[in-house]
């Protein structure tokens, strides 16, 4: 008897359920790192454990942008279902489906269906839309806007006004309710940083039948758990002039209060030939930034570094594609060093590097230049080789000639590198072997030592490309994405601090004066290259390099 009045009692509470309880993604949590767990509840949390084995048969699946989207089995925990991440995916969005069955409260039965969707970062660069009309109809897509959080919705990959939204979350006194509006999106002010629990709801009046049971309508359901944090920086507004010709992997230095843009790519992503190759180098006077002025052209490179140090200019390496347009790529690193000449448009050419190098970074600590990353390239890409030491020149020196030190714990290119705090810090890039990583490597000069830093935020990617600078205590990196991030002494994480309004990568973060950055040039994956220089202004403080 009492195991018939359990069953009877299950049956009668079901719809109550499912009124108020829905399927909730939370992926990193810091209870379980690596692991995405399923809540079914009110928001993202655990609620009854009990409840879980009614979403037992969802499907999850790990979205990356890459090919088809990857299912994960999920398991029953103590207080959730999980599913391991995979390596490497494990910034990735994350999906759902699951068809709860037919229902029927007081009026004609209906169809349940839930979603759920989340990112694990708080970048809002990250923040994916999947378009995925099979596995998630029903989405919503989070933005910022002017400070603001926009939530967009679509139905079957389409833009879907009058969808009704609800928001819980920290800061929130009961929740929030709104209602998309004729350009399919909702406005609002999130109270602070947390983790907030999103859902949606729309209704289809189509009939059908699942198994015996039919049913007249169709309730969809889709969550979507955000990871935010308030835009505590944001570009400010400046009258600094455009670059005369959009390009990337180029050469960027502040030095006597100019700015120095040299070489890059005018071309096409990924097709490099002599025609799509600048040797331009182009000045900016930042005390009185009109106009600027192009000076004598030079050598053809891209991928390589350039410094500002005491009022001199530094070029170091880069390659130079000795191919015409529609030939097969013949890609030359260069073992070239150079510092520009008093008059601003000549170079004086000093010692070589040892072996020739491009796809590398370089940064000055104290008056000591450090060459790391990057690979010489002979022009055949078979017989390239990654480079796998780290470099150093001492500028103060008159008979200065390159040294080896303590070989870095990583074989990368497109990494950023910056002193910081009188050390070197590489920032990210991609490895020889793995992919783009987000991984930080420090250098110690005093003690001719590597020490691991903080990861960035974000994906992989987000270590891809990016560049770094730093003011005072505080070093700044700005990603692909669009982040702002900012790694302050002492530290273990970074921070994020804001958004560019133009995302990019192979960009250069420089000094504009004792307060604020200038971000010069680079692409975005949607926007191209990218002519328009973007300033951050920051705490007063010093700013080394200029």
């Amino acid at each position: 008897m009492k195991r018939l009045l359990l069953a009877l009692s299950l049956v009668l509470a079901c719809p109550a359920v499912s009124s108020a309880h829905f399927i909730w993604l939370l992926s990193n949590p810091s209870a379980a790192p690596g692991k995405v767990q399923v809540f079914f509840g009110e928001a993202a949390e655990a609620d009854d454990p009990d409840l879980l084995d009614k979403i037992a048969a969802a499907k999850l699946w790990v979205v990356d942008g890459r090919g088809e989207p990857q299912l994960l089995p999920l398991t029953k925990g103590t207080d959730a279902l999980e599913a391991t991440l995979p390596d490497g995916q494990k910034s990735a969005t994350l999906i759902l489906e699951h068809t709860y069955g037919v229902m029927a409260k007081g009026g004609p039965k209906f169809l349940l269906k839930y979603y759920a969707k989340t990112s694990p970062s708080v970048l809002p660069g990250t923040w994916e839309a999947v378009y995925d009309k099979e596995r998630l109809p029903l989405e919503i897509i989070a933005r910022i806007d002017q400070g603001q959080v926009s939530l967009e919705t679509l139905w079957q990959g389409q833009s879907q006004p009058e969808i009704a939204l609800t928001i819980v979350g920290p800061g929130i006194e009961d929740k929030i309710e709104g209602v998309t509006g004729p350009n399919s999106r909702f406005l609002t002010m999130l109270p602070g940083a947390g983790v907030y629990s999103i859902r949606a709801k729309h209704v289809e009046t189509v009939a059908g039948q699942l198994g015996e049971d039919a049913y007249e309508s169709i309730k969809h359901y889709s969550t979507l758990t955000l990871h935010y944090q308030p835009t505590e920086l944001q570009p400010e507004p400046n009258q600094l002039p455009e670059l005369p010709q959009g390009t990337t992997s180029f050469g960027g230095a502040v030095a006597g209060g100019t700015l120095y843009v040299y070489g890059g790519n005018y071309g096409d992503a990924h097709s490099y030939s002599d025609a799509g190759q600048s040797g331009d180098l182009y000045k900016l006077n930042l005390r009185d930034p009109q106009a600027w002025d192009k000076v004598t052209g030079g050598t053809k490179l891209q991928g390589l570094a350039m410094v500002g140090h005491h009022g001199h200019v530094y070029r170091v390496g880069g390659f130079t594609a000795m191919n015409t347009e529609g030939a097969d790529e013949k890609l030359v690193s260069q073992p070239g060093f150079a510092r520009l000449k008093a008059d601003g448009a000549t170079w004086e050419a000093l010692p070589e590097m040892p072996q020739p190098r491009s796809s590398h970074d370089v940064a000055v600590v104290g008056d000591t230049l450090y060459a790391v990353g990057g690979w010489n390239m002979p022009g055949d890409s078979k017989s390239t080789t990654w480079h796998e030491n780290l470099i150093a020149y001492d500028l103060s020196a008159a008979d200065s000639k390159w040294v080896e030190l303590a070989p870095p714990p990583f074989i990368r290119r497109a990494l950023a590198t910056a002193a910081w705090n009188g050390q070197l810090v590489c920032v990210g890039g991609m490895n020889k072997q793995g992919g783009p990583t987000t991984e930080v490597a420090i250098y110690d000069p005093a003690n001719n030592t590597w020490s691991t830093g903080p990861t960035l935020l974000g994906g992989n990617m987000d270590g891809f490309g990016s560049s770094a600078f730093a003011v005072g205590d505080q070093l700044i990196v700005t990603t692909v994405t669009g982040s702002i991030q900012s790694l302050r002494d002492g530290a273990d994480a970074w921070a994020y601090l804001g958004q560019l309004n133009h995302s990019r990568f192979f960009h250069r973060v420089l000094p504009m004066d004792n307060d604020r950055l200038v971000i010069v040039g680079g692409s975005g994956m949607e926007e191209g290259k990218i002519t328009v220089l973007e300033v951050l202004k920051l705490a007063p403080t010093s700013v080394a390099g200029k």
